[in-house]
């Protein structure tokens, strides 16, 4: 993805989980929304593209891997609750 495709992409989402280094970064429009430069930060690599791996879920998307980041994406973990009407977490996988 380009970064006109990236940032349309980010701007769709309204929650994010941004691996960074050994931290994970939250983000939620509704209590603490990422800024435009946080996208471009966190998002978009220095040639134009999208940073990798991302995982989109939803109005969820993520950054980075590790099996406690895609948990917690997933439904299993403490930051967000699964959202059923949305396909994923442990309900939709059954």
């Amino acid at each position: 993805m380009d970064r006109a495709q990236s940032l349309e992409l980010a701007r769709r989402a309204r929650r994010f989980l941004i691996k960074v280094g050994q931290d994970t970064l939250r983000f939620d429009s509704a209590t603490n929304p990422i800024t435009e430069a946080q996208i471009q930060s966190y998002l978009v690599h220095d040639d134009g593209f999208l940073r990798v791996p991302v995982l989109h879920l939803g109005d969820l998307l993520v950054r980075g891997y590790t099996e406690e980041l895609y948990r917690e994406a997933l439904g299993e973990g403490p930051s967000f609750s699964p959202r059923a009407d949305r396909g994923f977490g442990p309900a939709a996988r059954r």
